[in-house]
Parts: C-alpha cells; structure tokens; sequence
C-alpha cells in the first residue's frame, strides 16, 4: 500500500496547483496535484512530460485520468473501492489514493484493496 503524508514514513509530497505559474514555482521532479477539469493544466503537464495526478469526482473522470496518463487519481471514500475496481479490471496505470484524516482509515483503505492514501501533509 502506498501511504503517502505519513510523519513515520518518507515521502514526496504532491503539489495543488490551479494554473501554471503555480506549476512553475514548484521543486523540479515534482508530482502535480490538481483538478480533473482544469484542461489548461493537464495539456501543459502532458506536454513538459510532468507527472501528475488528479482528483476525482465521478467513474468517468477516474477512466479519462488513466487515459491521459495521470501517475495518480486521487478520489474520496464514497467513489474510492468502485474506481479501484474498474482500475483493476481495466489494468489501469494510475494509482487509486483515497484522502484520509487520519491513521484509522488506512483499516478502510487496506479492506477494500486501494493502492494507497494520502494524508493532508501530503499535499503541498
């Protein structure tokens, strides 16, 4: 399981990002974080080979994230087991996280097969 924002494990963190200049003031090799239906940034990430992941709000934005190659679609716990069982079923490249508050939810996650979850320190 991939756990990412944890104080006792190491990590990088994602960085939200809303337009590009945003995008240009992070640290080299950063994973970008933001939402789905910002086009702009998603074209720019795609072609200045940026990885990138995206939050989610519904099955068919988790199928067009994988498409466009996010490394991560993040989503919260309502959507989170039936993405990750389409991402299983399709084989998909992304990795499903789940938000989470805190240390109980991984119990949650880890019972319904999510690749990981992000803690709020996570994100940047």
């Amino acid at each position: 399981m991939i756990i990412i924002g944890h104080k006792l494990i190491p990590f990088k963190p994602f960085y939200k990002v809303t337009n590009i200049e945003d995008i240009k003031r992070t640290p080299s090799n950063s994973t970008i974080l933001f939402d789905f239906i910002n086009e702009e940034v998603l074209e720019y990430c795609k072609r200045q080979d940026i990885a990138f992941a995206l939050c989610v709000k519904d099955i068919k934005e988790a199928c067009f994230a994988n498409a466009l190659g996010a490394k991560y679609i993040l989503t919260e716990s309502s959507l989170a087991k039936e993405i990750q069982d389409i991402a299983t079923e399709y084989l998909f490249d992304a990795k499903i996280l789940l938000h989470v508050e805190d240390e109980n939810q991984i119990e949650i996650a880890a019972k319904k097969s999510i690749d990981g979850v992000v803690f709020k320190k996570g994100i940047k």
